[in-house]
């Protein structure tokens, strides 16, 4: 039945306001109804004594980094890059913490306690206000990365460390099959090279065929067997020896 004949019954008219009811206001409220924010399971860190290749003994632990938990999605939640962060006010002066080699040291969880996922050494230049930023480096391919952001605390013997970490854009070698999509991208496009080559063989195969096809033959020789025979010369008209000897 063509559409038109749909809308011109009662059935019809009834079937496309029941549509429209079904994809109006009602329905988009409904698709934007935030959803909750999984529950991430939370991340040890610690500043310990040496640097992120010889990592050391526990200094101070730190509060255990954890994601929005519970919390609406709100904006491009779809798009957006989830964080995990923690806050700690450790029982150091950060001049303390600077005077010896130190890392700050995020774990994978409490059960993997042993599989670091991001380091960074405690240094580098003080900003005007006296705190400092570190970077976090991805560890054993884990996906991380992050940074630290220490500051003095206001009763003058205390460092608030604020840490953060994120999944890297390709989440690491080991957490979202990274190099199989790269395997799987390089057979695709080696895939489409031996189509298109095959395809460019066969129209050049077709292009010499037609060639061919069209070229007059090389044998221009009469076809005795057809009944055409060469035009022979008038023998009187044939001139033998000098012209003194023919007059």
């Amino acid at each position: 039945m063509k559409f038109g004949r749909l809308i011109a019954t009662a059935g019809g008219a009834a079937t496309i306001a029941g549509m429209v009811a079904l994809s109006g206001p009602a329905a988009w409220a409904q698709d934007a109804t935030p959803e909750a924010t999984a529950v991430m399971a939370p991340r040890p860190a610690h500043i310990h004594v040496g640097n992120c290749n010889e990592i050391g003994e526990v200094v101070a632990p730190l509060t255990e980094l954890t994601g929005a938990a519970g919390g609406d999605r709100v904006g491009q939640a779809n798009r957006a890059i989830v964080a995990e962060s923690s806050f700690t006010s450790v029982p150091l002066t950060l001049d303390a913490i600077l005077g010896a080699d130190h890392a700050i040291n995020v774990h994978l969880s409490a059960e993997q306690i042993d599989t670091y996922i991001a380091c960074g050494e405690i240094g580098g230049s003080l900003s005007p206000d006296g705190t400092l930023i570190i970077g976090l480096r991805e560890l054993n391919d884990s996906g991380f990365t992050g940074i630290a952001f220490l500051a003095p605390g206001a009763d003058g013997a205390s460092t608030d460390v604020s840490t953060f970490i994120a999944p890297t854009q390709d989440e690491g070698r080991n957490r979202g099959g990274g190099a199989e999509e790269t395997d799987a991208t390089t057979t695709d496009d080696a895939a489409a090279t031996d189509d298109a080559a095959a395809t460019d063989d066969a129209a050049a195969t077709d292009d010499a065929t037609t060639t061919d096809a069209t070229l007059p033959t090389a044998d221009a020789t009469p076809d005795l067997d057809a009944g055409i025979e060469p035009d022979d010369e008038d023998e009187d008209d044939i001139t033998i020896g000098t012209p003194e000897a023919n007059q």
